[in-house]
């Protein structure tokens, strides 16, 4: 036990991460390439930024398998909006993440008030929004992003990919409101224990429903930045996002059962995720070994978190 208090304290994923690193790059050398790391950190931001929404969401007990609807449906409206206008980028952005925050809202709504099992009610959620995609343009995505927006999706500031900056300063900050306020223990203690924590004064009833919401808006901030990074629209464009946010979540250590976890280690399980896709296209290996390989790890995680003290 020793060994795994020793671990934990370092942080299972972040070792796992540092060990990847160095194998694939044993195997491939290009994989120690600053170019190559740094192609990592920006494919890793757009499913950071919504894994940091999902790890709210875990965090209270729930789940949130609309994101990849989110994201959709974000990347549409606000390609329609901009029509690859610099000067639409405010109206565009205003109206989607408004959209994004009232997607939260409902599920939150939906699964507080009446009582819906979360995968449930965001996975409909989720089909709802795509068909909502589907409607609004009639299957066929008009308009283009801005040229000013597309930079924080393709463009470098200091030498380091703009969407990993914006990705780091989200998670960080979610982060420190997570940890650092009364806010953030509510959430922990909620999902640890909601009856417990309506004894000690929780708003338990209000709760749950503000990291749907803010899952909805950060989720939203991450179909911004892909969208920025393909300038384009595109009709189901957050379908792969569907189980990797959950995925990335879950192997940095976050309980499926809610109460314990943290972003930081989320932000490591984003990168261990990208890395390891990365590394498998690399080597060549088949889209359906590498759902396998993800599903291996996503298993093997939940039963290695399962057997270390909590953190």
């Amino acid at each position: 036990m020793s060994l795994l208090h020793a671990v934990n304290r370092v942080g299972a994923v972040w070792l796992a991460v540092a060990a990847l690193f160095v194998i694939s790059g044993l195997v491939s050398p290009a994989m120690f390439q600053v170019s190559q790391i740094l192609n990592v950190l920006q494919v890793a931001a757009f499913l950071g930024v919504l894994a940091t929404g999902q790890t709210l969401a875990l965090l209270i007990g729930g789940i949130d398998l609309s994101q990849a609807g989110v994201v959709t449906l974000v990347n549409i409206l606000s390609t329609s909006l901009m029509l690859g206008a610099d000067a639409n980028i405010l109206v565009a952005v205003l109206v989607s993440l408004a959209v994004a925050a009232l997607v939260g809202l409902l599920n939150g709504l939906v699964v507080v008030g009446l009582k819906v099992t979360p995968l449930i009610a965001t996975l409909a959620m989720n089909s709802i929004l795509f068909g909502a995609a589907l409607v609004y343009t009639g299957g066929a995505p008009h308009g283009e992003a801005a040229p000013a927006f597309e930079w924080i999706g393709a463009g470098n500031l200091g030498g380091l990919p703009v969407s990993t900056l914006f990705w780091l300063a989200i998670a960080l900050a979610v982060a420190w409101v997570s940890r650092k306020t009364v806010y953030g223990r509510w959430i922990y203690a909620t999902g640890a224990n909601p009856v417990a924590a309506r004894l000690m004064g929780v708003p338990v009833a209000a709760v749950p429903v503000s990291p749907y919401v803010a899952g909805a808006l950060v989720g939203g901030t991450g179909g911004f930045l892909f969208t920025a990074y393909i300038g384009a629209p595109s009709l189901g464009i957050g379908n792969q996002f569907l189980l990797t946010s959950v995925a990335a979540v879950v192997v940095g250590g976050t309980a499926l059962t809610g109460g314990a976890g943290s972003i930081v280690a989320t932000i490591a399980g984003t990168i261990f995720i990208t890395e390891l896709n990365s590394f498998t296209n690399v080597i060549r290996v088949t889209s359906g070994t590498q759902m396998v390989i993800q599903g291996v790890i996503i298993a093997a995680s939940v039963v290695l978190y399962r057997s270390m003290p909590l953190r």
